[in-house]
């Protein structure tokens, strides 16, 4: 069972998660994602937003731009890729299709249990409405079900960063492409002042990570069932000098 996956591969961090050593750059860019959203609630997100609804000459583009966030038709095309895969008896390319439906389900969840519990005012609803000046965006603890008060984290984010480190565990040389697609992505939700900036950088986080954690519980738990990593750059340069 061991042999099918270098030593690289097997670093345990506890009974449940088996995580490789390759993998604690992208850990560390999740929590640099989580801080950094934290410090914009704290210090810029306000800052920001007004300077985006005073200046709408890309909220078009953006908007565009924002399509590729959108997790319905990610979720139904790969569910689709799933079922075509395992009837044409490609099971490794379907076990992927498989991750990225069970790590958007994932991120998925938590991002709505979070926006509902959060329940915190859309940039474009509370800057427009002069009651809220000075007051904060948040109702936590609160469970409300409302767009305009659903606004942390982004969704659209999370979707995009998880797509991208799903893309990054399957084709790690080109992390860098994956992650500034994901960048444009989080970056249109806020041009189009829907989200704050500090939702971006948490959707941001919780994209980029919940794959990599995925992956390892499967690992884990049903290790010769889990799809089969190349090894990139990275992990080639980790096997050389182990």
């Amino acid at each position: 069972m061991q042999g099918r996956y270098p030593t690289w591969q097997r670093c345990w961090t506890g009974s449940l998660l088996c995580m490789s050593c390759a993998w604690r750059k992208h850990l560390w860019i999740a929590l640099g994602l989580a801080i950094a959203s934290f410090a914009s609630i704290q210090l810029a997100d306000e800052p920001v937003a007004r300077f985006v609804q005073a200046h709408r000459g890309w909220a078009t583009t953006a908007s565009w731009i924002a399509e590729l966030g959108d997790s319905l038709y990610w979720f139904i095309a790969f569910v689709l890729g799933f079922v075509a895969l395992h009837l044409r008896r490609a099971h490794d390319a379907a076990r992927w299709c498989f991750l990225a439906i069970a790590s958007m389900a994932v991120s998925g969840i938590v991002a709505g249990t979070l926006k509902s519990t959060m329940a915190r005012w859309r940039p474009s609803a509370f800057l427009a409405d002069g009651m809220h000046a000075g007051g904060s965006s948040f109702a936590f603890p609160a469970f409300i079900i409302e767009h305009v008060r659903n606004s942390f984290p982004s969704g659209h984010a999370t979707t995009a960063f998880t797509l991208a480190a799903l893309a990054a565990l399957k084709w790690p040389r080109l992390t860098a492409l994956w992650v500034l697609i994901g960048v444009l992505v989080a970056a249109s939700r806020v041009v189009q002042n829907t989200h704050w900036l500090g939702d971006a950088f948490a959707g941001s986080a919780l994209g980029w990570v919940t794959p990599f954690l995925v992956l390892a519980a499967w690992r884990a738990r049903w290790p010769d069932s889990a799809p089969i990593q190349r090894m990139g750059t990275t992990a080639k340069s980790m096997t050389s000098t182990s």
